[in-house]
C-alpha cells in the first residue's frame, strides 16, 4: 500500500460510512474525518498526501458540502472530489460538480462498479508527489508485541538510543505510547508536555514548541510520551495523530514508537502507511509465534509497500529450542535478532534510569542490541545473509 491508496472519507452519517466501509476494499484504505472542521480536512489531506476525497451531500446541509468541495479544489486542484450521498438528486448533483465534484457515487450502487470507478480516479492522479517527498514519510520504527508480558518500552528505548549512537548527527524522537508515572520509558527524565497535549492542538506543532516542549536527553535524542484511549485511535483523533505525526516526520530523521500490545491494531491501522519497520517482539514460545503469524496477516494490510515486519525474539537462549529459525517459520515472518535475557544488565538499566549502552556496553544485550539496530539500516536480502552468516559461525 502507498499514499496514493488512501481514500479520505469525509463523511459523518453512519449509513454511509458502513457502506463505504464494505465497498472499498483492498488495495484502497479510507482515512475518515468528519465534515465538522475544514481545517482538520485540509490538513488531514496533506498529511496522507491522498488524491481522491470522498464528500458527503444531503439537502439538509448542502452549503457545508458545497464549501468543502470548494475549499478542496481551490487549495488542492489536483485532488479528485467524488460526492457520496444515500440518494440521487440531479439540482445537488449539479451544484456539487459546479463547486468541482468530478463523480458522485449513490449508496446502494454496484460495489465492483463503485471500485473501478474509483480506480479509475486513482489512476488519473498518481504523479503529482515525486519520490523525494514520499521518502521523507519512511523514517518510522513502530515497536509492537505478540503478547503483554513482552517488554516493549525496554525494547523501543533502546532501539532509539541505539539508533542515535549509530547516527550521532541526525534527529531522533522516542514515543513512549506506555508511560509508567512521570518517566519516559524507564530513563530518568520527566516531560510535562505529552503526546495528549500534542494531539490537542496539532496545528501548533513547530521547531520552537519542539525546542521548548521536548527535553533533548542526549544529543540529537528527544523523548515524548503518553498514553491513548482506544476511541482516541479513530475517527478525528486518529485524524489529528495522522496529522501530528506527518508534522513530526518532517522535523526528525527517525521516529521510533513504542506501541506495546493492547492498542497496537489501532496504531498500526493508523501510521502502518508511514512504517520503515514494524517490529514485532515475543518471547521464544511457540504459541506467542502463532499469535505472530495472524497478527502478522492482519496489520500487513495496513502497512506501506515499502514497509517491513520483522520478528525480534526477545529473551533468547541458544541452547534451548526453538531455535530462531524454527520461530521464523511458525511466525511466517523473519526474525531481526534475537536478543538474550541478560536479566542482571536489564533490571540495573530499568532501576537506575540510564541506558543499558552507557552502563554495560559490552554485555551481551548491548552487544546483540547494536546487532539488531544495524539491521535496521540494511536491505531484507542483507538482512538474511548475514543472519545466516552468524547462525553458520555459531555452529562450529
Amino acid at each position: 500500500m502507498s499514499d496514493h491508496d488512501i481514500v479520505l472519507s469525509v463523511v459523518d452519517d453512519t449509513g454511509l460510512e458502513t457502506w463505504l466501509e464494505r465497498v472499498v476494499e483492498e488495495p484502497f484504505r479510507l482515512e475518515q474525518v468528519s465534515r465538522t472542521d475544514l481545517t482538520r480536512v485540509l490538513r488531514l489531506l496533506e498529511a496522507t498526501t491522498a488524491h481522491v476525497v470522498m464528500v458527503e451531500i444531503s439537502e439538509a446541509d448542502m452549503d457545508q458540502s458545497l464549501a468543502i468541495i470548494t475549499a478542496l479544489t481551490s487549495a488542492r486542484p489536483w485532488v479528485t472530489v467524488i460526492t457520496v450521498c444515500g440518494r440521487a438528486n440531479q439540482d445537488l448533483l449539479l451544484q456539487a460538480m459546479r463547486a468541482g465534484a468530478r463523480d458522485c457515487f449513490v449508496a446502494g450502487s454496484d460495489a465492483s462498479d463503485i471500485r473501478e470507478r474509483l480506480r479509475r480516479h486513482q489512476l488519473l492522479r498518481v504523479g503529482h508527489y515525486d519520490d523525494q517527498v514520499r521518502a521523507t514519510h519512511s523514517n518510522l520504527v513502530l515497536v509492537a508485541s505478540a503478547s503483554d508480558t513482552v517488554d516493549t518500552r525496554f525494547l523501543a528505548q533502546n532501539v532509539a538510543l541505539g539508533l542515535n549512537q549509530l547516527f550521532p548527527d541526525q534527529r531522533c524522537l522516542a514515543i513512549d505510547t506506555q508511560p509508567s508515572g512521570r518517566s519516559i520509558f524507564y530513563l530518568d527524565i520527566h516531560n510535562e508536555y505529552t503526546l495528549e497535549n500534542l494531539l490537542a492542538s496539532p496545528e501548533t506543532l513547530d521547531e520552537t514548541l519542539i525546542g521548548t516542549a521536548l527535553e533533548e536527553y542526549r544529543p540529537g535524542l528527544r523523548l515524548l510520551a503518553g498514553g491513548l484511549r482506544r476511541d482516541e485511535l479513530e475517527g478525528d483523533r486518529s485524524a489529528d495523530l495522522f496529522i501530528a505525526l506527518n508534522h513530526l516526520m518532517q522535523m526528525f530523521d527517525r521516529i521510533v514508537i513504542n506501541v506495546g500490545t493492547l492498542q497496537s491494531r489501532h496504531w498500526v491501522r493508523a501510521l502502518g502507511i508511514h512504517a520503515r519497520h514494524l517490529l514485532i517482539a515475543m518471547h521464544p514460545l511457540v504459541d506467542q509465534a502463532h499469535v505472530v503469524r495472524s497478527l502478522g496477516s492482519e496489520w500487513r494490510a495496513h502497512l506501506g509497500k515499502e514497509s517491513r515486519v520483522s520478528l525480534v525474539v526477545d529473551g533468547i537462549d541458544t541452547h534451548v529450542p526453538p531455535s530462531l529459525d524454527e520461530l521464523a517459520e511458525t511466525a511466517g515472518m523473519p526474525v531481526l535478532a534475537g536478543l538474550p535475557m541478560d536479566w542482571r544488565h536489564r533490571l540495573l538499566a530499568m532501576n537506575t534510569g540510564l541506558p543499558v549502552q552507557e552502563q554495560a556496553p559490552r554485555c551481551h544485550y548491548a552487544r546483540s542490541l547494536q546487532t539488531l539496530v544495524g539491521k535496521l539500516e540494511l536491505s531484507q536480502d542483507e538482512v538474511v545473509e548475514q543472519s545466516w552468516w552468524q547462525r553458520l559461525r555459531g555452529k562450529r
